[in-house]
């Protein structure tokens, strides 16, 4: 199964390296120091011997529940019943290594660039490696280093877990680990060891003390059912593939529209909360676009479909709204980044993943879908997130836990705005209150119960 990973001390077997021992006892004393996972890369072995190496340590790390990766080889993880695999862009694409190895199996992707990230997102991989960080003996055909502002800006823009591979050792190791990269894939460090087993601990107390976990991170995959939910309703589907009737456009735009009002007026009041004139000149830059950009695109779609827009806002919209204010309300710049974010974030993530499978050719709604999914917009929603980021670091657990609630909140108002676009009043959506008013916006979310959001 596919559980949640740790990623934190991941070995990448290099024999060149070993110094004469044994791959399996370089990773039986290297699982004694505290590795976590291992991905068994093999470049120059014959089938054969790939296949026979795998089973050897499939036999030292499974009763410890280790998963074992195999690099490229989807045939050999398939011959072994491997946990996964490691692909990299040269690779078997991802759609066919999962096709051949199921929805059980842990894939992992190397991204060289931040386009692959961007690709990346679009997929259910189960981490990256991020490749190279620095410079690196052991992988000389790799594109330009990250290095750890590239890094940081990487790890930021990833919704997946993320892996530092490239000269990660003792020396690197904290610095990586504090950008809230999940683990460090090491090599050399570890396989070159004259003691394996005290330098792998040491390692592994340098990664643990020095990990940082960022928000956005965690309350992406605390939200995840709610984005499945957006890209499997019936909205999305049938304006990807320029289905959706008129009607129903129409309806959305319409309720859009009075939203936007709001969103302009919010990002202004966002920015006066901001503490350095860049955030601030950000959001202002977010409202002027949305009064342009996003505006003209409006009155376009009005135009064209004979939208009628003086309507009443729908309870979705004005309930909505009301939440982001009151976190804006708050004064506190951490809760009221939180009950915002969705509105940018998941439009962006919702726009990204249409374009990779759209039919944009004769599609109505084409324009609609470029302007979320468009370079410009994700460049924006990425540097809000690193500023969340950077806030959230700084906060108290209590403003943390609250900055959960206020997202998980709006996230569902962003799955009912959607829905009160395709079945308008012929539904309830109460289903927002019944799912927050068990979470205690003081207490910790973990465990979320969204059966309600699935019965819709």
């Amino acid at each position: 199964m596919r559980n949640e990973l740790d990623l934190s001390l991941y070995l990448v077997t290099d024999r060149n390296l070993t110094l004469g021992r044994s791959l399996e006892e370089v990773v039986a004393k290297a699982v004694e120091g505290g590795v976590t996972m291992v991905q068994l890369r093999e470049k120059d072995a014959s089938t054969g011997e790939f296949v026979s190496l795998a089973r050897k340590l499939m036999q030292i790390l499974h009763p410890l529940n280790i998963p074992l990766i195999i690099n490229d080889r989807v045939d050999v993880a398939l011959a072994v019943n491997a946990d996964g695999v490691h692909i990299g862009q040269s690779d078997m694409a991802y759609e066919d290594a999962r096709r051949l190895l199921g929805k059980d199996k842990i894939i992992g992707l190397s991204v060289e660039s931040f386009e692959d990230i961007e690709i990346a997102n679009t997929l259910d991989v189960d981490y990256i490696g991020i490749s190279p960080v620095f410079g690196t003996q052991t992988k000389t055909d790799t594109a330009e280093p990250f290095g750890l502002d590239g890094l940081r800006k990487a790890v930021a823009k990833s919704i997946h877990p993320t892996v530092g591979i490239g000269g990660m050792n003792k020396e690197t190791a904290a610095d990586v680990m504090q950008t809230g990269c999940d683990g460090i894939a090491v090599v050399s460090a570890i396989c070159s060891a004259e003691n394996i087993q005290v330098e792998t601990e040491k390692l592994k107390t340098i990664v643990d003390t020095n990990a940082t976990k960022l928000w956005s991170k965690e309350i992406w995959n605390k939200s995840i059912e709610i984005y499945n939910a957006i890209l499997k309703h019936k909205f999305i589907d049938e304006l990807s593939f320029g289905t959706l009737s008129d009607e129903i456009f129409g309806r959305y735009i319409a309720q859009d529209e009075i939203y936007l009002k709001n969103y302009y007026h919010q990002m202004f009041m966002l920015a006066d909360l901001m503490e350095d004139n860049q955030s601030k000149e950000l959001f202002i830059s977010f409202a002027k676009s949305g009064m342009e950009g996003e505006k003209a695109m409006h009155d376009m779609l009005i135009e064209k479909y004979g939208i009628n827009t003086t309507v009443e806002a729908s309870k979705v919209t004005k309930d909505y709204n009301k939440h982001i204010c009151e976190g804006i309300a708050t004064g506190n710049c951490c809760i009221a980044l939180a009950a915002v974010l969705p509105c940018m974030w998941i439009y962006n993530r919702v726009g990204l993943d249409i374009l990779k499978h759209a039919k944009l050719e004769n599609n109505p709604y084409r324009d609609w879908i470029l302007e979320y999914g468009n370079e410009e917009f994700t460049e924006g929603v990425n540097q809000v997130l690193e500023m969340v980021n950077e806030y959230a670091t700084k906060a108290d657990k209590e403003t943390r836990h609250r900055m959960d609630f206020y997202y998980l909140k709006a996230a569902l108002y962003e799955y009912a705005f959607w829905d009160y676009g395709y079945f308008a009043d012929s539904k309830s959506y109460d289903y927002v209150n019944l799912i927050m008013d068990k979470l205690n916006p003081n207490n910790e979310v973990e465990n979320i119960d969204f059966i309600e959001l699935k019965h819709q």
